[in-house]
């Protein structure tokens, strides 16, 4: 397989604070027209509902204790028998088909490449064309908020993917990430840089959303701040059947559900995160409802139990 050219970046943990730091190492990139990895569509309700991976990355766990001591995270994680220092995070969109409307919920990492990880992104387009759909085809891009691996896949070289497509975004979230570089805390400024150029060339279609918006017939926006200042949740109901998109609310299947009160490094607002997440999760546990994941592992669906004062992600068969 040959490799077009990428933008590489640097993602690294800094010091027990974990915290996200981006910083451009080159000019080679993922092809964006990668093969498909994995699809998988089920129906809830009406509605049809498909999880495309579009890749992974790896990081440091440390990034997921930011509070707790150095060894927290790698010490759960080897318990369960993972790596104590390395973390996979696959990248779930989702798709979202409901009375006629094809709505994508994020775009993937697209043509971002963190440093230290393989090509191993910017598979979305790929997989839509697998399911007889190309970009022409989506009808709502609704971006969940900013972060690179969620918008990454919007625009290509610098042109919009979604040509046909209304897109979606909260006005906070589009004012973060698009703000000067140079005004902006000096952990983020690469990343902002990145974010820069994949919603500036969308900034003019871009409607906002807050807390209740339903964005299509039966997908609701659900306010969950903390990890961003705009981040939501989404709620898909159809027929009397529910599904839970929790996005980044838990980043790691694991370490945010055993210990939702830890620390993530990429958090913006720590203690908001923390009352997001414990909101949601007992929601979603109390309610049995079925859930998702953004970097869960393929197909990152199931459901939430309560484990004593903390959770357990359970997958479910998709039948």
């Amino acid at each position: 397989m040959t490799l077009a050219p990428n933008r590489r970046f640097i993602l690294k943990a800094l010091g027990a604070a974990g915290l996200i730091s981006l910083s451009p190492s080159g000019p080679l990139r993922a092809d964006g027209m990668m093969p498909m990895r994995a699809i998988r569509q089920f129906p809830l309700g009406a509605m049809t509902v498909t999880i495309i991976d579009d890749g992974s990355f790896s990081m440091g766990v440390g990034m997921f204790a930011a509070n707790a001591g150095k060894t927290a995270a790698g010490d759960l994680l080897a318990s369960y028998g993972l790596s104590p220092t390395v973390a996979e995070m696959p990248l779930q969109v989702m798709l979202v088909e409901t009375q006629g409307v094809r709505v994508l919920i994020d775009t993937g990492m697209g043509d971002i490449t963190f440093h230290g990880n393989a090509p191993d992104n910017g598979r979305l387009v790929r997989s839509l064309q697998t399911l007889g759909l190309g970009p022409s085809d989506i009808d709502i891009v609704l971006l969940t908020h900013g972060h690179p691996d969620h918008v990454g896949g919007l625009t290509a070289q610098g042109e919009q993917v979604f040509a046909n497509a209304d897109h979606h975004l909260p006005e906070i979230e589009l004012a973060f990430w698009t703000q000067s570089p140079d005004r902006a805390p000096a952990a983020l400024r690469e990343m902002i840089i990145e974010c820069r150029r994949h919603l500036l060339p969308v900034a003019h279609r871009l409607r906002s959303y807050d807390d209740g918006t339903e964005i299509a017939p039966g997908i609701t926006t659900i306010a969950a701040p903390g990890h961003t200042h705009g981040h939501h949740a989404i709620m898909l109901e159809s027929d009397g059947r529910q599904l839970l998109h929790l996005v980044d609310t838990a980043v790691h299947f694991i370490t945010g559900l055993e210990r939702p009160d830890w620390t993530v490094g990429a958090d913006i607002d720590k203690p908001k995160a923390i009352e997001t997440r414990r909101r949601l999760l007992a929601r979603a546990a109390d309610e049995q409802l079925l859930i998702a994941g953004y970097h869960f592992p393929f197909p990152g669906v199931g459901r939430i139990m309560r484990m004593g004062d903390a959770y357990r992600y359970v997958p479910v068969p998709l039948v």
